[in-house]
């Protein structure tokens, strides 16, 4: 099959519900995999696996999860992912993008996104973003076809 991939870096902060005064660095590097054109056009869905960092939650977590690239379909990027904190319990990473032609560059570079623990409530807001100057080039060169079996 071939598909394609590529890589993106998002920093930024969050917060937790219980301590919203308390904003902490969260950070998180994405390997984004498309495993089969037909698939794809159907479901526009990407598999990602990565790396989060995130004070005081998880000092370097492996994560995995979806990334929705619905830019032709209904201009959105929905981000969806789990991890195993520092204490051993998992959470999980959830926003989107909602990409606006008038506001194109921060649409597209702005990800607000909430914390969940394993049972599913909400315990954190997070925005990150995407450096257009420091990581774009880094961001454009990692875009790579794939054959997968």
């Amino acid at each position: 099959m071939i598909g394609f991939g590529f890589a993106e870096t998002m920093r930024g902060s969050y917060y937790r519900l219980d301590d919203p005064t308390d904003e902490r660095a969260i950070e998180f590097t994405l390997q984004v995999s498309v495993n089969g054109i037909r698939k794809f056009a159907a479901d526009q869905m990407a598999s990602i696996e990565g790396v989060v960092r995130a004070e005081g939650l998880a000092a370097e977590a492996a994560l995995r999860g979806t990334l929705g690239l619905k830019l032709a379909s209904e201009r959105r990027l929905p981000y969806d992912f789990t991890f195993t904190g520092d204490d051993g319990a998992t959470y999980r990473f959830r926003g989107q993008k909602d990409v606006m032609l008038m506001a194109l560059a921060d649409s597209m570079s702005t990800l607000p996104a909430s914390l969940y623990d394993a049972s599913g409530k909400e315990i954190g807001r997070a925005t990150v973003r995407f450096d257009l100057r420091s990581d774009l080039g880094r961001f454009v060169r990692s875009f790579r076809p794939r054959l997968t079996l």
